[in-house]
């Protein structure tokens, strides 16, 4: 008889489905944060289940992309989304219904290998349901001081790992949120937060908080600092090409979109040319207030 674990990332319920519970649990350690118990009246955003045979449409696949060290095949259909990942030679799928409710892998979920896909194939898997609920994983580093946070941004090498670091280094009471996809919500009062999560790259930063979002920045390397505000297109692109979603699904990218838009009516976004000093620190601490 098959047994659940329960967790709730960003206050959006997942449910695993297996018939080992205390093994799969260690094969997510990053996830024990966010271990809940059932209390019966959350709604699941998905269910999740391995030890199913997914099939492979015979065609060439609608995208295909590398992360983390593996290769993924994509592929959509009137049934949903299928996702196939090889890491080196070790090849593994994952099902994601229309609805974005069930998915279904053929993970043995025992297995200690398979704990680099089962990681992953959460994590994609929540990306696709969340966008539904006005939430998107954006690729970030965040800080939070008395229950507000900065959300910096930026291509890898810009310093957003370094400016947190400084932050942390310069500022009192504060404290790395999340160090690489963190996850934005708006509620249903339009108000903004950010929220930890599994994901946190190569730092291990796995906290099961939230904060109020007091503004975005973009980092840019520079001999000089200087703090600008973005509007218009330029504020959109900002945000919108740090967000982590499926390209390949276009109405995902619309709902992005959308949400993106949304995110932005309602909270600034700005643009860090910066060197990683305590001058830069002190530009992006002004938002806080």
């Amino acid at each position: 008889m098959n047994q659940q674990l329960f967790y709730k990332i960003a206050d959006h319920s997942l449910m695993i489905d297996t018939p080992h519970a205390d093994i799969t649990r260690e094969l997510i350690p990053s996830f024990t944060p966010f271990r809940v118990d059932n209390d019966g009246k959350s709604d699941l955003l998905f269910r999740f289940s391995g030890n199913t045979k997914i099939a492979v449409p015979d065609r060439k696949p609608d995208d295909e992309m590398k992360v983390d060290g593996m290769s993924f095949r994509v592929f959509h259909n009137l049934e949903g989304i299928t996702v196939c990942g090889i890491n080196k030679y070790i090849e593994h799928r994952f099902n994601i219904s229309a609805d974005r409710k069930t998915v279904t892998s053929d993970l043995t979920l025992k297995e200690r290998y398979e704990s680099h896909f089962l990681a992953f194939f959460l994590r994609a898997a929540y990306g696709m349901a969340a966008v539904n609920h006005q939430t998107i994983k954006i690729h970030a580093s965040v800080m939070e001081k008395e229950g507000k946070a900065l959300v910096f941004m930026g291509k890898s090498g810009t310093g957003k790992s370094t400016h947190s670091q400084n932050w942390q280094k310069f500022v009192p009471n504060t404290q790395l949120l999340n160090d690489d996809e963190p996850i934005i919500r708006m509620l249903k009062d339009r108000s903004v937060r950010v929220y930890g999560s599994p994901w946190s790259g190569s730092t291990p930063c796995y906290l099961n908080a939230s904060a109020k979002v007091a503004a975005f920045v973009r980092l840019y390397q520079s001999s000089k600092n200087k703090l600008t505000s973005l509007r218009g297109i330029d504020a959109f692109t900002s945000l919108y090409q740090s967000v982590a979603i499926l390209r390949s699904d276009k109405e995902n990218r619309d709902i992005v979109m959308t949400t993106v838009n949304d995110i932005l009516e309602e909270v600034p976004i700005y643009r860090l040319d910066n060197r990683p000093d305590r001058e830069a620190v002190s530009l992006t601490e002004t938002l806080m207030d």
